[in-house]
């Protein structure tokens, strides 16, 4: 027998004096990659899903938008010599668009996940198997129940009950797959409360967790459970984590996941081994006194094939790319009648998003005077026309108009948060311009203090059983908008400036996490504009400014958003980015109200003027 490689037998010494029921074992899709089980990587899936259910060119498409606004892959390590790429989209996104298109089809959806269901138990599969036998646990994000057939196979019995748990859910409990933690709609809420009780009582119960196969790729609900924990919650607890790579064995200079992170600030101690998955799990089996892992067979692929129209295609294509923000692939879609949709509703709001993003804030507000006040659009109907008067900077009314239908709206509904974001944006707004300024202190003055954070009240939502299937219909985006202006407004009453970037960072994450683009870059902006004197302000060069200001305005534009781009415009430091011909152009693009570019000139020129004449300008 060969002596261990030395960063293996390291590893493997981690676990020294602790029996295999001490250690919980923690998988994901790597694990199932191996023949004979040979399921696709995560990438693999993500590109069989783009092949089996959307038009051709779609997942080029998504990926050339990703490398403009800046979602490329960074190497793991520093022996990982992969150049960077465009990261592919999320598989949960791409999934639910699919789901969506096709809610009636037969077979299903998820039936391209046949090999999943079907899948036969592989070396690795073998090892958690007799780590169950030996009293251990297992904690998997895998849907395959491979480690249980791999516990029956050896033992001609079931594995134990609750021996092993899968949190996104498997096929064995979800036969038609809709069930699954495998879409953006079911898993985006987070875990609800009885999951979150289970985990933790999972991880307080062993001494150190063995984690194998999995990517740490769970930002909704892993990541989020993780973060959500104590500082002290996970002291004591040994993280044992192998970063699968074919390269040599060794341990990372930094953590090469955000998880990884997080578990150590949740009082863990993280030990991060980079090299092949099954040096140190047949190190570990050897001194368990499991069987050797053996070489593993070749590996074998197939795709399931599923009939799939080329209307369920064009229409999968068309809610995609809606999801995504990429405005310029909906309006073409929408100009070549490909949208596999007639439902006027659907398509006026499709409309209604690509003249916000037009600014073309008048024609929009026309658009909705129009549409029916009783249709099932109205509080839609009812938040745009607000929402326009606040973009063209005729404050005033917006507050006014936004105020009374906020009365009409029941509270806890996407209705009620999206009118309460606008409505408390308009204040915030109010309070930037010299005219409204009074109104503005007076009107914060009588707000009550938020409760809790939008965060906050979407766990504690979440964590109420009876209501899970309610809570997992919220969007979490209107919760993350909502929470950001309520944050910017409790700065304003607080009498200071709103520095602290962690809002707009974490919902830049957030929906860069979604998938959605738009979303993503509209909270860069806000960093942006948050950060601009708490990361050097003044002291920045222009240049600097104006590269990062250029930036945001290239990926806007390239997405199809000319109010993305232009409102660059009006972020701090403008004076010092834009020349007044570029000012000028920006003021004029987009449907602003006269008075509101009155302001902004006036704003504008003076510091500009200044900022010419004194030579303060810095290369």
């Amino acid at each position: 027998m060969t002596a261990p490689v030395p960063a293996v037998a390291e590893a493997a010494a981690l676990l020294e004096g602790l029996d295999p029921d001490e250690v919980l074992i923690w998988s994901g899709a790597g694990i199932s990659v191996e023949g004979p089980t040979s399921l696709p990587s995560g990438p693999e899936l993500t590109r069989r899903v783009f092949d089996a259910f959307f038009e051709a060119g779609a997942l080029a498409r998504v990926l050339t938008y990703h490398q403009v606004v800046g979602l490329r892959t960074s190497p793991l390590c520093a022996y990982d010599t992969t150049l960077p790429t465009s990261r592919l989209p999320r598989l949960e996104t791409a999934l639910d668009a699919a789901a969506r298109a096709r809610p009636d089809a037969s077979p299903g959806t998820f039936d391209i996940l046949d090999d999943v269901r079907s899948a036969v138990p592989n070396r690795l599969h073998a090892f958690a198997a007799g780590h169950l036998a030996l009293g251990g646990r297992h904690v998997t994000a895998n849907f395959d129940t491979c480690v249980e057939r791999a516990y029956e196979a050896r033992h001609g019995r079931p594995v134990p009950h609750d021996a092993v748990h899968h949190f996104h859910g498997s096929f064995a409990d979800s036969p038609d797959g809709k069930a699954l933690g495998a879409t953006l709609s079911l898993i985006r809420t987070g875990f609800p409360h009885a999951e979150i009780q289970r985990l933790r009582r999972l991880l307080s119960a062993h001494r150190a967790v063995l984690v194998l196969g999995y990517s740490g790729s769970d930002y909704f609900d892993v990541d989020r459970f993780v973060a959500a924990l104590p500082p002290d919650a996970l002291h004591g607890l040994r993280v044992l984590w192998v970063m699968h790579a074919g390269h040599e064995p060794h341990v990372p200079e930094r953590d090469p996941i955000a998880l990884q992170t997080l578990l150590r600030r949740a009082g863990a101690d993280v030990h991060v081994l980079c090299g092949p998955t099954d040096l140190l799990v047949g190190e570990i089996a050897r001194r368990w006194g499991l069987e050797p892992l053996g070489d593993p067979p070749r590996r074998a692929t197939a795709d399931p094939a599923l009939p799939v129209t080329d209307a369920e295609r064009r229409r999968a294509t068309f809610l995609l790319y809606r999801s995504l923000g990429l405005h310029r692939e909906v309006r073409r879609l929408l100009d070549a009648q490909a949208t596999g949709t007639d439902d006027p509703v659907e398509l006026r709001a499709v409309r209604s998003r690509l003249l916000w993003e037009a600014g073309a804030w008048s024609t929009l507000r026309r658009m909705w005077w129009r549409a029916p006040a009783d249709g099932p659009d109205h509080f839609l109907r009812a938040e745009r026309i607000g929402a326009s008067l606040w973009a063209q900077g005729r404050l005033l009314p917006a507050w006014v108009w936004l105020r009374r239908c906020r009365r009409h709206v029941a509270e806890g509904t996407d209705e009620s948060y999206a009118l309460e974001e606008t409505l408390n944006r308009v204040i915030e707004h109010m309070h930037r311009t010299p005219d409204l300024r009074p109104l503005a202190r007076r009107l914060l003055a009588r707000m009550p203090e938020p409760v809790a954070d939008a965060d906050a009240d979407a766990d504690a939502d979440a964590d109420a059983d009876a209501d899970a299937a309610e809570d997992r219909s919220r969007s979490v985006a209107a919760y993350r908008a909502l929470q950001d202006v309520r944050d910017s407004l409790g700065a304003l009453r607080g009498g200071r400036p709103r520095e602290n970037q962690a809002h707009a960072e974490e919902s830049t994450t957030w929906f860069q996490e979604t998938g959605d683009l738009q979303g993503m870059l509209s909270y860069r902006h806000r960093a942006l504009r948050d950060g601009y004197r708490a990361n050097g302000g003044p002291e920045v060069t222009d240049a600097r400014l104006r590269e990062s200001y250029d930036e945001i305005i290239t990926a806007n534009l390239f997405l199809g958003s000319k109010a993305g781009a232009w409102r660059t415009a009006l972020l701090p430091g403008a004076h010092r980015a834009f020349r007044v011909h570029e000012y000028l152009l920006a003021l004029a693009t987009l449907e602003y109200g006269w008075w509101h570019r009155f302001r902004l000139l006036a704003w504008y020129l003076p510091r500009r003027l200044h900022h010419v004449l004194t030579g303060t300008r810095r290369t």
